[in-house]
């Protein structure tokens, strides 16, 4: 199943509009997003003994307090910035998810040493088999699963 297309799939399409608003929305979530981070960041500095998160932010709150909070977010901020850049220069002009190679009959028929067409057309096409092979691994047998042993390996799964 593909996922949906987005609404808006080209942004310089975007009116001026549009940009502002979801450059707005976009850094009001940013800021919630890092303004939960609070808790988890004052958490960690108590379990190392570092108590000033507590002294700045819950009993005196102040203009320390809020330097705090800046010097926080600013190092969540370079942290996702110092990523997101990691991941552009990376991946940037690359296909995201990479089809897998076509291969050809003749190779799956050498791989699982099958010159029969049949058992060889039902390699390539069926989605679920059975798979027999001998004690030399050898494969000897093959068999598409019919629609009642899906079901049952479909059940299978599912009460695991």
């Amino acid at each position: 199943m593909r996922a949906a297309r987005p609404i808006i799939s080209h942004p310089e399409h975007q009116t001026r509009a549009q940009r502002i608003t979801t450059r707005s929305l976009k850094a009001i979530i940013l800021l919630v997003w890092l303004y939960i981070w609070i808790p988890v960041l004052s958490a960690i500095l108590w379990v190392l003994g570092i108590h000033v998160t507590y002294i700045y932010i819950v009993r005196a709150p102040s203009q320390t307090s809020w330097l705090l909070i800046l010097v926080i977010m600013m190092s969540c901020n370079v942290i996702v910035s110092s990523w997101s850049i990691y991941n552009w220069v990376r991946f940037v002009g690359k296909k995201r998810r990479r089809g897998a190679p076509l291969v050809s009959h003749e190779e799956v028929g050498k791989v699982f040493g099958v010159t029969d067409p049949t058992t060889l057309s039902l390699l390539i096409h069926e989605r679920r088999l059975n798979l027999y092979f001998d004690n030399a691994g050898v494969l000897i047998r093959v068999e598409a699963l019919g629609d009642e042993e899906k079901e049952e390996l479909l059940l299978a799964s599912a009460s695991r």
